[in-house]
């Protein structure tokens, strides 16, 4: 199998940002967030998928669509089922922060551990389910809980073998944007201001 895979969660409607979030830029030049974050992972994986119900054309790139339920965790379970590696990175198409530093972190916990996902778990006690690793042994899981129509990620995880990051560790990358995500125009204005004062040094 190859050494892990990734897969973009690009399925949501975008309903507070008021269009399909696959079409999101910070910058202007046209490159969309999605493509950047395919850049990105192609760097680490070998293979990389998204999760979408609607078309989506990018180079050498595989849609897969939901086959059952709905929602991420329908997408997880269709790219578990199909990705050609043993785990599966797994990020959201409005996260576009990702640290190529903690994500091979979590690649050495899979690697080396026997656990069923690699979530980071905030002070609160809630999951960050995106930007995480699941392994295929989810997968049995996953479609138990899509049969009886359970869609919260975080159910499934209580049951599942974890290995949790906790915010000392997620702090020790110093990547405090990792996690952020684009939900409404607020979301996409602060995103755009952080480029810019990255791109000054600032």
């Amino acid at each position: 199998m190859a050494a892990g895979s990734a897969l973009i969660l690009a399925g949501g409607r975008g309903a507070r940002i008021g269009y399909d979030k696959k079409k999101l830029e910070l910058d202007g030049d046209g490159e969309t967030v999605i493509a950047v974050l395919i850049t990105k992972l192609r760097t680490l994986f070998p293979e990389v998928l998204v999760s979408s119900n609607t078309p989506f054309v990018h180079d050498h790139i595989v849609v897969l669509p939901d086959k059952l339920g709905t929602g991420p965790l329908a997408g997880i379970y269709q790219g578990l089922r199909y990705c050609h590696s043993a785990y599966l990175y797994v990020v959201a198409c409005d996260m576009p922060f990702i640290s190529l530093e903690y994500i091979r972190y979590m690649q050495e916990v899979m690697r080396q551990k026997p656990v069923d996902a690699c979530v980071a778990r905030r002070d609160d006690g809630l999951y960050e389910p995106f930007n995480s690793f699941f392994n295929k042994s989810c997968i049995t899981p996953m479609y138990e809980a899509l049969v009886r129509h359970e869609y919260k990620i975080s159910t499934l995880l209580d049951r599942l073998r974890l290995h949790i990051i906790d915010l000392a560790t997620m702090q020790a990358f110093n990547q405090e944007d990792m996690f952020f995500n684009i939900n409404a125009p607020a979301d996409l204005d602060r995103a755009k201001r952080k480029v810019q004062s990255r791109a000054l040094g600032r």
